[in-house]
């Protein structure tokens, strides 16, 4: 029994971190941000889980250098890192200041 239900647990968590993991394509700011908000809140005022700051109102450029941290991040692509970095790895420089600047103002 406890085995066939750690088999389920790892399971269900493999699959609702893949489907957090999807990878966006747009670079509408809005559009893009819609994919942070499932951990970090559609007004960007939640922690992600207790791991990170409050993303609304943060400087922009604080915001630009985490953005691209995440986008360039090779080492650990798993879990949090993953989903992060899917998300924004698409987005140019330009894209990522637009991002930055949206967040900042939410």
């Amino acid at each position: 029994m406890s085995t066939k239900f750690f088999f389920i647990a790892i399971l269900s968590i493999f699959v609702f971190s893949s489907l957090y993991a999807r990878e966006n394509t747009s670079t509408n700011p809005v559009d893009v941000f819609k994919g942070c908000a499932k951990c970090h809140g559609q007004d960007g005022r939640n922690t992600a889980y207790g791991r990170s700051d409050i993303l609304a109102g943060q400087d922009p450029e604080y915001l630009k250098e985490s953005i691209t941290f995440f986008k360039e991040s090779t080492f650990e692509r798993k879990g949090v890192m993953l989903v992060m970095s899917k998300q924004v790895r698409h987005l140019s420089e330009q894209d990522i200041e637009n991002l930055a600047e949206y967040i900042s103002k939410l």
